[in-house]
């Protein structure tokens, strides 16, 4: 009887303990997954600037590029390329264009994050939305809510 007992106690150490290792890992692989992430989709909307750049109709050559670049991207890679997705990218990089920065001070934000800001307009109230996120570990459902609380406000007043 006694020896079962130790035999479930081990047993449950070793479960947890096991469990607990593969949290961690899991945990650190979704956090490297998600740098990642924010880096490509800033890295192709740089891209996209830089082409858009050396164009002479700006607009229209902008809007040719983003098609052609879709199209060719959804073929090889299905999804996150559509020409909403590119011009989220592009708009990513005017937004945050010192992103290597930014993102050293706050990993712990996803492309949701991200994404969610591209709507506000003043660079101080994205960067002051971005630290507070950040530095209170809101959720995106948070993150929206209080950017949609804050604007009303803002617009009330």
């Amino acid at each position: 009887m006694e020896e079962d007992k130790t035999i479930q106690t081990t047993m449950s150490t070793l479960i947890n303990d096991v469990r607990n290792i593969v949290e961690s890992g899991l945990r650190k692989a979704y956090q490297n997954a998600n740098a990642i992430t924010v880096l490509t989709y800033w890295q192709v909307g740089r891209r996209i600037v830089e082409e858009e750049q050396q164009g002479e109709r700006r607009a229209e050559y902008g809007a040719q590029i983003i098609n052609a670049l879709s199209a060719n991207l959804c073929r090889t890679y299905a999804k996150g390329y559509t020409a909403r997705d590119l011009r989220a990218y592009r708009q990513f990089y005017l937004c945050f264009n010192d992103l290597e920065i930014w993102y050293s001070r706050v990993p712990n934000l996803t492309w949701t994050h991200f994404r969610t800001l591209l709507s506000v307009t003043s660079d101080d109230a994205r960067y002051w939305y971005v630290k507070e996120a950040s530095r209170e570990m809101w959720s995106v459902r948070t993150l929206r809510s209080e950017e949609r609380r804050v604007g009303k406000e803002c617009r009330s007043r």
